[in-house]
């Protein structure tokens, strides 16, 4: 053996992941004589035809279904478990969830600001991102493209894509079933069905509930806040009336119900009023709550921050494969059109107490309101796509696809901040339209060598409409602009032998011009608007292995990238506690690093799997970036010709983006003897060091570097009708936070004083649990 290959062994083995993600995607089934030590065929639809995952030259985490379940993922935060290189980030409201990618991603309160990672399900993008935060059922794979994807999936696509296949229906009558709950009251139920309903015609049908009141606790009413309730019901029906055209369609409905956005004060400086009133001091108005680093306790009089909302869509396809005696023999004319609705009504306690403290705010001409603070609001969303799609054979020395692309995004957000504390009623309508010409080709130079180009033309057209109530007159303001654009890629990939193959890549990105339609819109922002577009451009080395009789695999990814005008928001909080967002258009960036993918079936029943990655994202230009809260001249900040408080943040590193990232797990299992069950033993641990989570380089929102640790142990039948397993979380009672602000929550009185709160997520603290799966 040589050294280079044990080199290669050994990594595969130390980097054992949680995401056995690169063991299969979509995995055919093992023929009869097949080596049970070799790892599982993959293939993949990066590239929006069937390939191997190892023969394609773009750095992808293919997770398939049996990991999906393993892992227990319900929805998109889950995958970040799976996938080192993707973030999720969470604000005050579902609507500025955020998706990131080696490091970029956009955060923004407004709807006229597009995502930077695109979320695909079934070759069609999620028109407004928030609405992609809903249950993933009844999922084939999951594919994370990593780096700008916008040549063949579009302008949201300039970090990423989520790719996500749902199965199909089967032509022989099946079905499925789960049931699934937690210590800590996590439930969740489904079931699929799925067969032919006549020669031709096939359908498929899956319905599943799922329901989790969350960690933490709500002193005044006594609930339980921080999760979600989600019903999900999709359908496929697909008819093939001859050999060469298939039609399916494919309706779809979610309705989710979340009190995900409370925040818990973590520290707050003794004798605090609020808001500066002496009848409010903060030893009343949070009473009973246990102030400290572990703290899950509010007090919250109305509905705590979240959203309800409802999905409804579907989509039509049409796949013509035309016959051996056209001129287009071999080749796949696919037409895929859809529309969604998505809808979500959203609420939030702004002033996080149950005190009616508005009777005496503010303090020099008291309100005399008998309540506190509040924001309800709505968020609209419909999205309408049309894609005519040519692929060519793939199996010729020149495999290519085009195709032509339209969509559009109606949006409108309203909004009703007060009675009192911040007042702002607004009524936000976009709309953005995109039309799009795209090709991509691949060419065998020589046996060995081959080469692939690719090219976008992009038009956007976007406009909007603001209307404010809380002055007189009202404030109308209105605006429309347009832009083109072309993204290209450029890929040379070299296969030394079937097993082992290198690629060079460049690729383009392109995310079009955004309006910044939120509570501070006003004549003076209108006027710099619309905020430009953003663009990158993407370097890739990488190297792609099975090696030892396919028993190991071993990926690596090199990449370098700069993005400029990078759109973000800022967060701030005012000093009455408030949470406010700008948007802002960040000079440059550069995103750099390795990432790596592995696995290794040690023996039939021992398998290791793993990934890792090492990200530098970093500011390279941004003269006016914002100051954090307390930050003083001699700590970088300075007031500029417009009286705002800015600091130069370049060199500083991006917000939310740890550095090294690294999954690592496995599984093993056995026969139990006298017996034709199967006993499955299963681990994951998932490291992560430190990370900021403000741009601002806030000292105070730092969280320090944590590992978490799963244990799974189960049974299975011979046949795989029925599987079942328990399961610990967070086994080790690690503390963590998937977000931390800096703030005093809008309690003053003392001069200097700090305070800060948490985000909790899912696995804050150690849960037991167990599944049930049965099959037929």
């Amino acid at each position: 053996m040589s050294t280079f290959q044990c080199v290669l062994t050994a990594c595969a083995v130390a980097l054992a992941a949680m995401s056995p993600a690169v063991s299969i995607a979509q995995g055919q089934s093992a023929t009869p004589d097949a080596n049970p030590n070799q790892l599982e065929e993959v293939i993949v639809t990066a590239t929006k035809r069937a390939e191997r995952l190892q023969d394609i030259p773009v750095s992808v985490t293919a997770l398939s279904s049996d990991v999906l379940q393993r892992d227990n993922v319900r929805e998109l935060g889950d995958l970040v478990n799976l996938s080192p290189g993707l973030v999720v980030g969470y604000g005050s409201q579902p609507g500025n969830f955020s998706i990131s990618m080696r490091g970029i991603g956009t955060f923004s309160n407004g709807i006229a600001v597009e995502s930077d990672v695109a979320v695909v399900v079934d070759d069609v993008p999620i028109g407004f991102q928030a609405a992609a935060f809903r249950d993933l059922i009844d999922v084939e794979r999951v594919e994370v493209l990593r780096g700008p994807q916008s040549t063949l999936f579009g302008k949201s696509a300039i970090a990423g894509v989520i790719n996500i296949a749902t199965s199909p229906p089967t032509h022989e009558l099946s079905g499925k079933a789960m049931a699934f709950t937690t210590d800590d009251h996590e439930q969740r139920v489904g079931f699929t069905v799925s067969g032919p309903l006549s020669e031709t015609v096939r359908a498929r049908l899956t319905v599943a509930d799922s329901e989790f009141d969350g960690l933490i606790k709500n002193l005044t009413t006594g609930e339980r806040v921080g999760g979600s309730s989600g019903l999900t019901a999709t359908a496929k029906i697909e008819w093939t009336p001859t050999e060469n055209l298939t039609l399916s369609f494919a309706p779809r409905f979610n309705k989710n119900d979340s009190t995900c956005c409370v925040s818990p004060i973590t520290s707050l400086t003794p004798g605090l009023f609020y808001q500066g009133e002496p009848g409010f001091p903060a030893s009343t108005v949070l009473a009973g709550i246990p102030i400290g680093p572990d703290n899950h306790f509010i007090r919250n009089d109305t509905r705590p921050s979240g959203g309800d909302s409802k999905l409804f869509g579907g989509t039509a396809r049409i796949d013509y494969d035309f016959s051996a005696d056209s001129a287009l023999k071999g080749h796949t004319f696919s037409s895929i059109t859809s529309a969604d609705r998505w809808e979500m009504l959203d609420y939030q306690d702004i002033d996080g107490t149950d005190s009616p403290f508005l009777l005496g705010f503010p303090v020099a001409n008291p309100s005399g309101i008998n309540s506190g603070a509040k924001i309800v609001g709505s968020f609209h969303a419909d999205s309408q796509t049309q894609e005519l799609r040519l692929t060519s054979p793939g199996d010729g020395r020149l495999r290519y696809i085009g195709g032509l692309w339209y969509a559009r995004n109606d949006l409108d957000r309203y909004l009703d901040r007060g009675p009192v504390l911040q007042l702002s009623r607004y009524l936000a309508v976009s709309t953005n339209t995109n039309y799009a010409a795209y090709a991509q080709a691949t060419y065998d130079l020589t046996p060995k060598l081959s080469l692939t180009g690719g090219a976008r033309f992009n038009r956007q057209e976007i406009d909007y409409i603001y209307e404010r109530y809380t002055v007189t007159p009202n404030l109308h303001l209105s605006g429309a602009d347009e832009e083109n654009s072309t993204t290209t890629k450029v890929a040379l990939q070299y296969e030394w032998t079937p097993d082992v193959m290198t690629f060079v890549t460049y690729s383009s990105g392109y995310k079009g011009q955004a309006y910044d339609l939120v509570s501070t819109f006003d004549a003076r922002s209108a006027a710099q608007m619309p905020v430009p577009h953003e663009t990158a451009k993407n370097y890739e080395l990488g190297i792609k292995t099975m090696l030892f009789d396919r028993r190991v695999y071993l990926n690596a990814t090199l990449f370098n990238a700069d993005f400029h005008g990078f759109q973000t928001s800022v967060t701030s909080f005012l000093p009455d506690g408030t949470f406010l967002t700008f948007l802002n258009s960040v000079g440059q960036l550069r995103t750099r690093g390795l990432e790596l993918d592995g696995a290794a079936r040690l023996t039939p029943h021992f398998s290791l799997n793993g990934s890792f990655a090492y990200t530098d994202a970093t500011v390279v230009e941004f003269p006016n970036g914002p100051c954090y809260a307390g930050q003083t001249l001699a700590q970088g900040c300075f007031v500029d010709a417009t009286n705002s408080r800015v600091q130069n943040l370049a060199g500083e590193p991006l917000n939310n983006v740890p550095k090294y990232k690294l999954n690592l797990g496995g599984e093993y299992s056995h026969t139990l003897p006298g017996s034709s069950w199967e006993g499955v033993l299963g681990f994951a641990y998932r490291w992560q060091d430190d990370v900021n989570f403000s741009l601002s380089q806030d000292p105070r929102t730092i969280q320090k570097a944590y590992g978490i640790a799963d244990l799974s142990l189960g049974v299975n039948d011979s046949d795989g009708r029925y599987k079942v397993s328990v399961f610990a979380k967070n086994l080790f009672d690690k503390r963590y936070a998937q977000g931390i602000g800096n703030g005093t929550s809008g309690f003053s009185g003392v001069p200097g004083a700090v305070g800060s709160t948490w985000g909790v997520p899912r696995a804050a603290w150690r849960y037991l649990g167990a599944r049930i799966d049965v099959s037929f």
